[in-house]
């Protein structure tokens, strides 16, 4: 675990597991921790971090399942 510590003029975002999961439902733990480092590796400054890009990250690393259809 790392420790942050924050001046009087310096903010952080904090995005956790629990957030992938809840826009990632099919997502495990494991995965969801997985998709956190990648973002942290990975993202566009420009860009930042948000919900679609964890979405978007999660799909690419972990494709959704696709759900069953069928109409019979």
């Amino acid at each position: 675990m790392r420790t942050i510590e924050l001046q009087d003029d310096e903010i952080a975002i904090i995005w956790s597991v629990e957030d992938v999961m809840q826009e990632c439902d099919w997502l495990t733990e494991d995965q969801a921790l997985e998709v956190l480092h990648s973002i942290d590796h990975n993202h566009d400054a420009t860009i930042g971090i948000n919900w679609e890009v964890i979405h978007y990250n999660a799909e690419w690393m972990y494709p959704k399942p696709k759900e069953n259809t069928d109409d019979e």
